[in-house]
């Protein structure tokens, strides 16, 4: 991964995994020297969800691919 790389982490308010995820995240990249942009993006309704295609909170994409290979098929976009 070069500095290009975008990482998004997506979460719904009140994830409680949330703080977990970006933790993980950051010790990854730390742990392998890899550079990136990471961004919290914060999915506040159902409308937003549906226009991203949010599978629930958190998911975390890189470079706009779901990191759970099963989640890439999946179509049932929302707030969960």
């Amino acid at each position: 991964m070069s500095a290009t790389t975008k990482i998004e982490i997506l979460v719904a308010p009140g994830c409680a995994s949330r703080q977990q995820t970006e933790d993980l995240v950051a010790e990854l990249l730390t742990r392998n020297s890899i550079k990136a942009k990471t961004e919290v993006i914060m999915v506040s309704d159902a409308e937003q969800a549906a226009a991203i295609r949010f599978l629930g909170s958190p998911s975390v994409r890189i470079n706009g691919i779901d990191v759970e290979p099963e989640a890439r098929e999946r179509k049932e976009y929302g707030m969960g």
